[in-house]
């Protein structure tokens, strides 16, 4: 029987921003460890709030299947946000905790850029990218297609002013992302209101595998942590009022206990 070629040089890429928990290995190309980068497998879990139950599981089974460990990777890309502080905090420290053990190079990829990157090149005009943040609160970015151009910055704001921004590039224009699905009566309304504007379907509201590759071949890798994109407090933190009043705690000596920590 001939032997079975061991990949290596690989790179892992994961993603858990919202509610999809994604593992994406990649190959070396043709030309190098990440010219073009052929995926190797992907996995995937829709798993709102448990990603620690599957994400060291899923990442060791991945492996396994290829008669791997995690020694084979050569460098890890992962998304930094907007997202879920949770399922942030996760994957980014499982993925420095292994870079740490290995002394591997580590990417952050910026997560509404890699959703804008699906539909994207096959659209022209504005493409609002909307993620779900909290209740009534979005995160949103603004791209020109199909170059996919940034014509907005990152931002979270509540609905009504993602409809005032998204009113001020026209008429025409197509929307995308989790924050349609959990807000639909709002943006059935404004594309009533907006006949110009195209929703997009739910299947591209999570990024392909094959996009979290070719985001993380372009990436630049490093031995330097990967830096979170929260862009909004965290819930604890806007609720600290209330949290403090239902422990006893003064309020404004909650929040300078919570800056002293931030500063030591």
């Amino acid at each position: 029987m001939p032997k079975t070629t061991r990949p290596h040089d690989l790179t892992l890429v994961l993603s858990g921003p919202e509610e999809r928990l994604q593992l994406v290995l990649g190959q070396p190309g043709p030309d190098g460890p990440l010219s073009g980068m052929p995926l190797l497998a992907s996995r995937q879990w829709t798993v709102p709030g448990q990603t620690v139950r599957f994400l060291a599981p899923g990442l060791r089974g991945l492996l396994d299947e290829f008669g791997l460990d995690v020694a084979d990777l050569a460098r890890i890309a992962c998304v930094r946000g907007p997202g879920s502080f949770t399922g942030l905090r996760l994957v980014l420290a499982a993925a420095e905790g292994v870079a740490a053990g290995l002394s591997l190079p580590l990417a952050g990829l910026d997560y509404l850029p890699l959703l804008a990157a699906g539909p994207g090149p096959l659209l022209t005009g504005p493409l609002h990218v909307l993620t779900y943040a909290r209740r009534g609160l979005v995160y949103m970015q603004s791209f020109r297609c199909p170059d996919l151009a940034e014509i907005a910055p990152l931002d979270a704001l509540t609905l009504e002013q993602a409809g005032e921004r998204m009113a001020g590039f026209g008429p025409d224009a197509h929307l995308m992302g989790s924050a349609l699905r959990k807000n639909p009566a709002f943006f059935a309304d404004l594309a009533q209101a907006n006949p110009g504007y195209v929703p997009l379907n739910a299947a591209f509201d999570n990024p392909a595998p094959e996009i979290l590759l070719e985001t993380a071949a372009r990436a630049t890798f490093a031995h330097d942590s990967i830096e979170p994109i929260y862009v909004r407090p965290s819930d604890a933190e806007a609720d600290l009022d209330h949290i403090a009043a239902q422990r006893g705690l003064d309020p404004d000596e909650a929040r300078r206990k919570l800056e002293a920590l931030r500063r030591a």
